[in-house]
């Protein structure tokens, strides 16, 4: 009889208790990574991610070897592969990571958790994040999580008991599954030798700008940790790199703790997809489902995902993260506000647009600030950016524009956020706005306001905030608790 260690958003071997179990327990450990087509083919997921975990999987597969293991990869339906492997040589206990991800990945795990059950199979599941399966008491949530991300970290095994025989099939990672061909041209690289390096320049340096230019697309580049990828696939440990920032001492206490309140906040939102997973499918708030579904315009869908809407920052940030797989948080959150108000689109596909194009997609990160952004919450005040301030605020020279979008290069500076008040531009080289984007957040405003008083269920909000709203309570007040809400768009 053998372990089974299955790998799904984990792709480490430091701090890896499903693997650390496996090796501990001494019988042979079959180490195994489904790709699984159907997977690849939802809406939400792309060749830009499958390429990450690719390259991830070759540096755990480099890993797995020095320990005297081996990274067997099998393609097909999970529940398929499991039950030739256990006829072939009977597993005795499966050991996974919990994965809190989109529906699809939810059903896919109560399957396997129900053939485990009906062959007999031990079923053994760790957390890799401060998530708790189902609903949780958010009373005591942040006590629960704190305790767990500073709980002691687990060391690389020190040897793996191999098979004697057993085929790797690595090279099924050469074939993409899935539907797209939405390859990122300029991603970051993924695994292990990436991921340290990412980390020690941002610990080395980086971090000193951290707070100063994390909410701009151009700072952040190298401002932001960029971990997010390395984290949102297992690469690295999220507890262990919340303790290694604990223990190191920075020049700024104040880029330490906000890059820290990050971290916490990442588990904190992937807690709202776990309790609720429908979060991921229709609004978070029963009474605004409804609230844009009759008026989606494709056309003005197909403007904004490849960004041509006519609104420069928007483009820019738009086809920067096509280009990178990557922009910087508030920039997700002005580009998802964009699209539910300005455009007033339902929020479905401009959220599976997004998800596609993150590298790091994080489903439960990704929903729920998706869901907040386009205010389907009913918890959280309507974020209506103003795409034209936030671009001479954070793009003041035209720089990132002028990157981006090239047919706006011969374009003056004064008018570059604004190039629809510029005689000297053709509608053929760029083209205007349906609507000024003033005009459409006034429209937006008035929507929104008219839909909230007419269907916004006071129960309903209540629910919603007693399973999903953060605890914490600061004692300079009401004035001191928006600021953090503020944050909340800065996350990585």
């Amino acid at each position: 009889m053998i372990n089974l260690v299955w790998l799904k958003r984990d792709l480490r071997v430091f701090d890896h208790r499903p693997l650390y179990e496996a090796c501990n327990n001494g019988r042979p450990t079959l180490i195994l990574y489904v790709i699984e087509p159907e997977y690849w083919q939802l809406l939400d997921t792309s060749e830009r991610q499958f390429q990450f975990v690719k390259e991830s999987l070759l540096s755990l597969a480099e890993q797995l070897q020095l320990l005297g293991g081996t990274l067997t990869v099998r393609q097909g339906d999970i529940i398929e592969i499991l039950e030739k492997i256990h006829q072939h040589i009977a597993i005795a206990t499966l050991y996974c990571h919990q994965e809190t991800g989109n529906t699809w990945t939810f059903e896919r795990d109560l399957r396997v958790i129900a053939w485990c059950k009906e062959r007999h199979v031990s079923y053994e599941e760790y957390r890799q994040q401060a998530v708790f399966r189902g609903k949780v008491n958010r009373d005591e949530w942040q006590q629960r999580a704190e305790n767990w991300l500073q709980s002691n970290r687990l060391p690389t095994p020190s040897k793996i008991n191999p098979l004697l025989q057993q085929h790797s099939g690595i090279a099924l990672l050469n074939d993409y599954p899935g539907n797209d061909s939405d390859s990122a041209p300029k991603p970051q690289l993924g695994g292990l030798k990436a991921a340290q390096q990412t980390l020690n320049s941002f610990f080395n340096h980086r971090i000193d700008n951290y707070l100063f230019g994390i909410s701009s697309p151009v700072k952040a580049v190298t401002s932001s940790s960029r971990l997010s990828p390395y984290l949102a696939y297992g690469v690295l440990s999220l507890r262990d790199v919340l303790q290694q920032t604990l223990a190191l001492n920075f020049d700024s206490k104040r880029n330490k703790s906000g890059f820290l309140s990050r971290l916490y906040w990442h588990s904190h939102f992937v807690q709202k997809l776990e309790s609720e997973p429908l979060y991921a499918e229709r609004a978070v708030h029963a009474s605004l489902i409804d609230m844009r579904a009759s008026e989606f315009s494709h056309q003005r869908y197909e403007l904004w995902a490849h960004g041509n809407t006519g609104v420069p920052f928007i483009d820019a940030c738009m086809r920067m993260l096509i280009t990178t797989g990557w922009i910087n948080f508030r920039m997700r959150a002005m580009l998802m506000a964009f699209s539910s108000y300005h455009l007033w689109l339902d929020w479905q596909r401009p959220a599976a647009r997004l998800a596609t194009l993150f590298v790091d997609y994080e489903p439960g990160i990704h929903y729920p600030q998706v869901q907040m952004q386009s205010g389907t919450t009913g918890i959280n005040p309507f974020r209506i950016y103003n795409p034209i301030t936030q671009g001479q605020k954070y793009d003041p020279e035209g720089q990132f524009i002028r990157r981006y979008i090239p047919e706006l290069d011969h374009v003056p500076t004064h008018y570059l956020h604004t190039p629809w008040l510029y005689t000297g531009l053709k509608e053929d080289q760029y083209q205007r706005p349906a609507k000024l984007p003033d005009d459409a957040a006034k429209i937006a405003r008035e929507k929104i306001s008219t839909f909230y008083k007419q269907h916004l269920d006071k129960d309903e909000t209540g629910r919603v905030r007693h399973t999903h709203a953060s605890r914490r309570r600061s004692s300079r007040g009401r004035k001191k608790q928006a600021s953090s809400n503020k944050n909340q768009l800065k996350l990585f």
